[in-house]
Formats: structure tokens, C-alpha cells, sequence
């Protein structure tokens, strides 16, 4: 009894002197000012420090007392600096939440040593500045009594100093991304420092070359203290964990993320399912492959796990099945794995069993998931976030998601969903995103939609949504984006539609066909956009003038919408900032394009990357004002009536990487300028008069040129030798016109027809998205390529006067796909060596004077579907091949050939074959069948069945993506 009441009167003595104590230091504190020196020391800081934006500008001799400085802390008792924070804007946060000026505020120059007169420190962040390369101060090691140290994105060079090991007293340490930029990246030499740090709870190394220096057995058995809670290592280019490992000095840690390092190991290591205070654990981005291991699943402290952009292939089964862990999980993120053919259901059955789960955010994106949404989602009631976008979900979307109240995303993007939203979708009050784009879901779209109070985007693009556009939409006065393009909408848009929504920046209806009627001049919309895309919707006749106030936009879409009117005359003043317009497909037949695109306004340069007047009934010659668009990539005026020349400052451009002129009245010659362009990737000049030569100068040694179409003109002279400098073409169509001479033999150095690039590096503008149409001639007939044209390799000089032989270089092309030569005057024989290029898929050297047989190694082109030969001088035996005997006879006509597919049967004569009418017609000089063509046509169909048909009949999934592959390519060919 006695102890207990000594211990008692202790507390309380205790007490009491802590409580006088602290009194009598607050009432010194305010007398108590920062000591002599350390102000001496800390304006020698300032003084090698960069500070752009003046932030330090309380540091001065004349500022009595440097504790109350900008970023400074002193101790209440002794005065000592105690605390630096001089942490820079955040790097990441600079591009999502601050503007780019934030950028200045970084801090850049050296750490001066004099920082060593702080010895009382305890706390320095330096983070997300800018030391330009300095070396990391080795000095900082003298600074026993720290605490905090974060050096983190902050531009240092050099090693890691290991005088961080004598920093005792450290209790976090971030160095995160310390090196920040290729140039001063180095290795690590040593982590032997770390043993140092024995109080350390909070180590982030992440960005950090760790590789050459990593043991794991080492860092986790003695390196690292028993005290660490949180442990960063991501992106350090660990090597692979060994399985077998035991944890010796781990047990305290609770947060554990080595993700983006490639183990390249078979499975996840199971010596992490022993971390049992680990409460979040990131592996995401490590190659690991298998299923997750049933014990992580069975981990009851985790409440974050990420396995992310993996090759999982699944959860393991428990052989002790309990669903408590589990439901103890507030996120999962999975996406980008391997899930193949697994339901949603199967993968989460134990989830799904739980009677109350926490999870919060559920991540499957693009993990190969199909099946049916399981009606169970409805149970977790607890979620905010669902991303399921990318994978092979079909069915219907379940009425059970609109009993999950905090849900706040929605992602089920790119899958097969059918069916019509449910009207209880309208009860998810917290819905920030609903994101449905790309799939089949129909019907019309529910009224309760006008409920989702919260909603800032909806995304319902590229599916097949009927009926009108439901006036509750109005009501979302949170909206932000509204994307409900390609889809089958149609009826009356009103101005009721948008009565309330303030908030909107981004509207886009494309392809559909709904009509806009609004007030005729006195409509004033409640919303500034930055976005509108209304391409295919009802607008005209008369340009709509309530954009006149809309002047944020910066893309502006309005192609075939029945507007014909002239162009504005406030239209550029509105719109100074517009950087992408649509308005082809009109009829502007009024508009001056000097007025349009040579009036003067506020800006000196216009702002424009993308403009698109094609189709619109242009009838103007096209003026010489293009130096006032500087940013300007990608021009497309087709299908007009331009007159006159090409203009010089247009050709001058070196901002411009597209111009489409086809099917105009342009004339006069090339200009010079144009044809070696540095920037120019396409042009397509076709359809067009056109006169003169190609100029020598064409292909200068900077050229990007990949797509060039001067197809009818009136264009001649011989093709220069130095066409062949064009060494990035992959289009290369000159067709009719009157080009006389050989053909070159240095085709082989187009090195994208050849091979020699990387096809998937073919024709990448700055403004993809934006490119729009080539369009090319294939079996006389006109087809527009545009979000396939990086793929598609095409030569054809047909219609003009080329003669002589065809060089044998061009076998070389091994990668082209479409060649044309016929309608010359070439002689000589079909080059040998034809069967190399075995991706043609259009050959034509039809109505030309070519001699000879068809080369055996023709028989070689599996890719072939369009073959002409006709009105040659060929002779001989048609070679054996299922694909050539499945031509018609018109593509062989007008030769001596036999054999089939032509009707004469061909007979030795002389060591040759000839027809059996005499004629240079016939099939194999034998009255049975052609054994040979039977054989290879039973062989073919054979493995045609077991490799295409077979697996079509047996398997759901196969014949599904089969499908949607055709479709895909029957939309590329035959879309808009």
C-alpha cells in the first residue's frame, strides 16, 4: 500500500513541475529571439540559394529575430533553430491542381555548409526543389539531433551519402526520387548507413538506384531497424525476392510499397503473408505472375492492397476458407492482370459472402473479367469507386448498384454491357463519374438520371442509346463533361435541356441525330465551354450566335450540321483561344477566306492546331497569310473549289505536319519549299491541276515525310533519284499523271516499306486524334484511311508513261501491302524475287508490255487478294497456289498464260508450257485433274477448319472476339 502511494505522490510532484515548467517557458518564449550566429548561418544559406520567387525575403540583417522568418522554427526554451521547411510546390500537384508559374517557386542553387552551425536542429525538408546537380551535402550527417530529414525530389547528384548513417536520433528519412532526371542518376555504393538509424520509423528510397547494392536478406535482417513502420522502395530496380526468405527485423511494419521494380519471379513471395501488422501493401507494376496467395487474402490487419499491372491469374483458393479477412479489405486494386475467363463472381466469392464488408474502391480494369456484373455488388455497400473498365463484362447493368449510397465512380468502359441503364441508377446520390462509354447498351436513357445531384462527368459514348435526351439532364447543376457521342439519339434538344447547368466545360454529341432549337438571337447559355462537339447535329442554316459568348473554347466541332452562312465576323475575337475547329461538311460558299483567315486580331499568332474546312463549297483562292499560324499541325481543306497556287508562306510552315488539298482546282507547280519540309508528314495534294516537275529538292536530309499523294494531276518530266530520299514513306501515290522515264531503283531506301522501322512507329502527328483522311485507290475505287493509316504501306505509280524494266529492288519492299504499276509502257520480265514481299495484298501490273513468265515465287503471296496481270505479254503455266487459282480469269486476260483459273489446259512444248489451243492457253497437258491444285485446296480447307472454324464452334469467348474483330475492321474500312 505504502509503494502505491509513494509512486502516486511522484506522479503528482511530476506534474506539477512539468505544468510550472511549461508555464514559465511560454512566458519567456516571446522574449527569447533566434542566437547571433545561427542568423549568420542561415543568411549565408539564403545567399547560395536561387529564390526566383523572392519567398525568402524576410531574411535580412535588419530582421532582428530569424525565428520569425519565412519557413524558420525555434525552440520556446533555448532559442536554437529547430525546424527548416522549405519544402517547393508539390511536383505532381504543380500540373493537377496549381498553374505551371508554381514552378518558380522552387528553390534551385547549393546547400551551403554553414548549416552545420545549427546543431540543434531537428527537422529540414528541403523537398521538391531544384539543386541543379549539386551534390547531396555529406555534412548533413553532423546534424545529431535531427529528426526529420526529406531531401525528396529535389535535383541532387552524387551518392547518398553514408554520413546519413550517423544520424541516430532519425526518426523519418525521405529521399524519394532524390536524383529526379537521367543526367544525375548514380548508384548507390553502399546501404551499410542504414544500420545506423536504429529509431527509424519512416524510410521512403523510392526512385532511388538500388539494384547492385540490394540484399534482402541483408537490408531485412540487420539493416533495417525492428522500429520501421513504413518502408518506400518503389521504382529502385530491386532485384528479384527470394522465395525462400525469412523476415527477421519487419514485424512493426505497417505500410510496404515496392512497386514498379521487376522481380520477374514466378509468384508473390510468401514471407509477406508473415508482415501481420501490415495494414497496405503496394506491389504493383513488379511482373508477378500465378495467383495471389490465399494467406495475403487471409492477412486481418490488410486494408490496402494493390497487385496492379501484373500477370496474376487469379486468387488462390484457402484450404482453410474464411471470408473475415478478406472483409476487412477497403481497397483492392487488380487492373491489368490476367484474369482470363474468370467471372467477377468467381474471383470475389469470398467478398461477396461477407456479411459486411468494407471495401471501398474495387479496381479491375483491363484484367481480362467476363461474365455478368453479379448482382452482389449491390452488398457492398460501403464502396465509393468501381473501375471495371476494359474487359469482357456482358449482361446487364444489375438494379442492386443503386442501393450502394456512397458510391462516388463508376467505371464499366469498353466491355459488352447491353441493356438499358436502370432507372435506380438514379439513387447513387454521392455519383461523382459514370463512365459507360464503349459498350452495346440501349434504349432510351431514364429520367432519374436528373437525380445524380453530385455528378460531374457522364460518359456514355459508343453505344447504342436510343430515343430522345431526357430533359432531367438539366438538373445536374454539378456537371462538368457530357459525352454522349456516337450513339442513336435523336429528337429536340431545347434550351431546357441546359437550364441548369452552370457548371459545364465539355459538351460533346457527336454522330448523333438529335436537333438543336434554342431562342433565335436572345438565348444566353448558363455555361462557359471549353469543349463543344455537336458534329452531325442539327444546327443551321444560320451560324449559331450564342457561341458568341462561349469565349473559353479551345476545340470547337460543328462538321456537317447544316449550317450555310457566312462565317462571323466576331468569330476570331470570341474565340482567340480555339485551338481545334471542325466546321467540314457545310456549305460555306459565301465565306472569303481572306477575311477568315487573314483578319487581324488581339493576338498576334493564332492559336490553332487543327482546322478542318473540307467539303464546305469553297470557292476562293487560298490566300498568303499562313504566318500568323504558327502552332497550326494539321490543315485539311478537301473537297473544294481553291483556285490558284499554293501559297508560299502555307509551304514555309514549320509548324505543320498534315495538309490535305485533295480535290481542289490548286494549279501551278510544286513548290519547292513544301517538298522538304521539316515537319510535313502528309500531303495530299491529289485531284488537283497541278503542272511541272517534282523539284530535285524533294526528301531533303530532314524530312518526316510517310504520306505524299499527287495522285491526277497534271504533273510530269522523269521521277527523280531523289524521291528515294523520302526514306520514312509509307504512302507513296503519283498516279495518273504524265510522269515519263524509268522507275528509279533506289526504292529500297524507303526503309518503312522495307522493314527497317518498326511498323508500329509509322505516321505519329502531334495531333493523331485530329489527322483525319488519305484517301487512296484500290480497285478503282476511292476508300478513306484514317485511324488505320499508320498502317497501311501503298505504292502506285499506275496511268502515267513509265517504261523500262521493273528494277529488282522493289522486291525489297517486304512490307508493302498495296502496289500499282499498271497503265505504263514497262518491258522486261516480272522480277524473280516477287515472292518476298509476302505482304501484298493488292498487286496490279495490269495494261502494261511485260514479257516472260509469272515467277514461281508469286505462289508465296498467302496475303494476296487483288491480283491483275491483264494486257501483258506473259506466257507460260499460271503457278500452282491456292490463293492464285481463286482469282477470276479477268485478272490474267489478254496474255499467253494456261493453266488454271484460265480455260486452256497448258502442254510441253519445246521445254515450255503452252496452251492446248496453240495459243499460249490451257492447265497441265493431262485431261485428269490438276492433282497438285486439288491437294493444296483440300490441305487448306483442312487447316482452315481446325484453326479457325473449330475453335469459333467450341469456344463462346473465341467466336465473341472473333466477331468483334470483324466488326472492328468492317468499322475501320467502311466507318466514318
Amino acid at each position: 500500500m505504502s509503494s502505491h502511494t509513494s509512486s502516486f505522490s511522484f506522479f503528482w510532484v511530476l506534474t506539477a513541475f512539468t505544468f510550472f515548467h511549461c508555464s514559465l517557458s511560454n512566458q519567456n518564449s516571446s522574449s527569447i529571439q533566434c542566437i547571433g550566429y545561427e542568423k549568420i548561418a542561415l543568411l549565408e544559406f539564403k545567399n547560395d540559394l536561387i529564390d526566383t520567387a523572392n519567398r525568402l525575403v524576410s531574411w535580412n540583417r535588419s530582421s532582428q529575430d530569424c525565428c520569425k522568418w519565412y519557413g524558420i522554427t525555434c525552440n520556446n526554451l533555448t532559442g536554437h533553430v529547430s525546424e527548416i521547411r522549405l519544402r517547393g510546390p508539390d511536383t505532381m500537384a504543380d500540373f493537377d491542381t496549381q498553374e505551371a508559374s508554381s514552378l518558380v517557386q522552387r528553390f534551385g542553387g547549393r546547400v551551403n555548409p554553414s548549416l552545420q552551425n545549427l546543431t540543434s536542429l531537428e527537422y529540414l525538408d528541403l523537398s521538391c526543389n531544384d539543386f541543379g546537380g549539386n551534390l547531396v551535402p555529406t555534412y548533413i550527417g553532423s546534424l545529431q539531433n535531427l529528426t526529420y530529414l526529406n531531401l525528396s525530389e529535389s535535383r541532387f547528384s552524387g551518392e547518398v551519402p553514408s554520413q546519413l548513417g550517423n544520424l541516430s536520433k532519425l526518426q523519418v528519412l525521405s529521399i524519394r526520387n532524390i536524383y529526379s532526371g537521367d543526367q544525375y542518376v548514380q548508384q548507390v555504393r553502399s546501404l551499410q548507413w542504414l544500420s545506423g538509424l536504429s529509431f527509424l520509423h519512416h524510410l521512403d528510397m523510392s526512385g532511388v538506384p538500388l539494384g547492385d547494392v540490394f540484399d534482402w536478406s541483408q537490408v531485412t535482417r540487420t539493416l533495417l531497424p525492428s522500429t520501421l513502420v513504413e518502408l518506400h522502395l518503389s521504382y529502385c530496380g530491386l532485384p528479384p525476392i527470394t522465395p525462400t526468405l525469412t523476415v527477421v527485423n519487419l514485424g512493426s511494419l505497417s505500410i510496404l510499397d515496392l512497386s514498379y521494380n521487376n522481380f520477374s519471379t514466378n509468384s508473390i513471395p510468401s514471407w509477406i503473408t508473415g508482415l501481420h501488422s501490415l495494414v497496405s501493401l503496394n506491389l504493383g507494376f513488379c511482373d508477378f505472375n500465378g495467383p495471389v496467395p490465399a494467406g495475403l487474402m487471409s492477412m486481418t490487419s490488410l486494408t490496402a492492397l494493390d497487385l496492379s499491372n501484373n500477370q496474376l491469374t487469379g486468387i488462390q483458393a484457402s484450404s482453410n476458407p474464411s471470408t473475415e479477412s478478406i472483409c476487412h479489405l477497403r481497397e483492392i486494386y487488380l487492373s491489368w492482370n490476367k484474369f482470363d475467363g474468370k467471372s467477377l463472381l468467381e474471383v470475389l466469392k469470398s467478398l461477396f459472402e461477407c456479411e459486411s464488408s468494407k471495401l471501398e474502391s474495387l479496381m479491375f480494369a483491363s484484367s481480362g473479367l467476363s461474365g455478368n456484373l453479379p448482382l452482389q455488388l449491390g452488398n457492398l455497400k460501403n464502396l465509393v469507386h468501381i473501375d471495371l473498365n476494359r474487359n469482357s463484362i456482358s449482361g446487364l447493368i444489375p438494379e442492386s448498384l443503386g442501393s450502394l449510397s456512397s458510391l462516388q465512380t463508376l467505371e464499366l468502359g469498353a466491355n459488352s454491357i447491353s441493356g438499358p441503364i436502370p432507372d435506380s441508377i438514379g439513387n447513387l446520390s454521392s455519383l461523382l463519374s459514370m463512365y459507360l462509354p464503349s459498350n452495346s447498351i440501349s434504349g432510351p436513357l431514364p429520367e432519374s438520371l436528373g437525380r445524380l445531384s453530385a455528378l460531374e462527368l457522364l460518359d456514355l459514348s459508343y453505344n447504342e442509346i436510343n430515343g430522345t435526351l431526357p430533359q432531367s439532364i438539366g438538373q445536374l447543376t454539378k456537371l462538368t463533361k457530357l459525352n454522349i457521342e456516337h450513339n442513336q439519339l435523336t429528337g429536340v434538344v431545347t434550351e431546357d435541356h441546359f437550364a441548369n447547368l452552370t457548371s459545364l466545360v465539355s459538351l460533346r454529341g457527336d454522330a448523333n441525330m438529335l436537333r438543336l432549337e434554342l431562342p433565335p438571337d436572345n438565348w444566353e447559355p448558363p455555361f462557359q465551354l471549353r469543349i463543344l462537339a455537336l458534329n452531325s447535329w442539327s444546327l443551321g442554316p444560320k451560324f449559331p450566335s450564342w457561341l458568341q459568348n462561349q469565349t473559353n473554347l479551345f476545340i470547337l466541332y460543328l462538321g456537317s450540321t447544316g449550317i450555310s452562312d457566312n462565317i462571323p465576323s466576331w468569330f476570331w475575337s470570341s474565340f482567340s483561344g480555339l485551338q481545334y475547329l471542325n466546321i467540314s461538311d457545310n456549305n460555306l460558299s459565301s465565306v472569303s477566306l481572306n477575311d477568315f483567315l487573314c483578319s487581324k486580331t488581339d493576338v498576334e499568332q493564332k492559336q490553332v492546331i487543327y482546322m478542318n474546312l473540307g467539303n464546305t463549297n469553297l470557292s476562293d483562292v487560298l490566300p498568303d497569310c499562313w504566318t500568323t499560324w504558327g502552332f497550326l499541325n494539321i490543315l485539311n481543306f478537301r473537297n473544294n473549289n481553291l483556285t490558284g497556287e499554293i501559297p508560299r508562306s502555307l509551304a514555309d510552315s514549320s509548324s505543320l505536319e498534315s495538309l490535305n488539298m485533295h480535290n481542289n482546282k490548286l494549279s501551278g507547280e510544286l513548290p519547292v519549299n513544301l517538298m522538304n519540309s521539316k515537319s510535313l508528314q502528309i500531303i495530299d495534294l491529289s485531284e488537283n491541276e497541278l503542272i511541272g516537275d517534282i523539284p530535285i529538292s524533294v526528301g531533303g536530309e530532314a524530312t518526316v515525310l510517310k504520306i505524299l499523294s499527287l495522285r491526277s494531276n497534271k504533273l510530269g518530266g522523269k521521277l527523280p533519284d531523289e524521291i528515294c530520299r523520302l526514306d520514312s514513306i509509307q504512302i507513296l501515290d503519283l498516279a495518273d499523271n504524265n510522269f515519263s522515264g524509268r522507275i528509279p531503283n533506289c526504292f529500297s531506301n524507303f526503309s518503312v516499306m522495307t522493314g527497317k522501322v518498326n511498323p508500329n512507329q509509322k505516321v505519329e502527328l502531334a495531333q493523331d486524334e485530329f489527322m483525319g483522311n488519305a484517301w487512296l485507290v484500290m480497285r478503282g475505287r476511292v476508300n478513306g484511311y484514317g485511324s488505320i493509316l499508320g498502317l497501311v504501306t501503298y505504292l502506285d505509280l499506275s496511268g502515267n508513261d513509265l517504261y523500262g524494266v521493273i528494277p529488282s529492288e522493289i522486291t525489297q519492299l517486304v512490307e508493302l501491302r498495296f502496289l500499282n504499276f499498271s497503265g505504263n509502257r514497262l518491258t522486261g520480265t516480272i522480277p524473280e524475287k516477287i515472292g518476298d514481299m509476302k505482304l501484298v495484298e493488292l498487286f496490279d501490273l495490269s495494261r502494261n508490255q511485260l514479257d516472260g513468265i509469272i515467277p514461281l515465287s508469286m505462289s508465296k503471296l498467302s496475303f494476296l487478294n487483288s491480283l491483275n496481270l491483264s494486257y501483258n505479254n506473259l506466257t507460260g503455266r499460271i503457278p500452282l497456289s491456292t490463293q492464285l487459282q481463286s482469282f477470276q480469269k479477268s485478272s490474267f486476260v489478254g496474255n499467253q498464260l494456261c493453266g488454271a483459273p484460265v480455260s486452256s489446259r497448258c502442254e510441253r512444248q519445246g521445254g515450255t508450257w503452252v496452251g492446248d489451243d496453240g495459243e499460249g492457253g490451257g492447265s497441265d497437258g493431262s485431261d485428269g485433274p490438276d492433282w497438285g491444285l486439288v491437294t493444296s485446296i483440300v490441305i487448306g480447307f483442312v487447316v482452315g477448319f481446325w484453326v479457325v472454324v473449330a475453335p469459333l464452334m467450341g469456344s463462346k469467348l473465341w467466336r465473341t472476339r472473333y466477331y468483334q474483330f470483324l466488326y472492328d475492321i468492317w468499322c475501320k474500312f467502311h466507318g466514318s
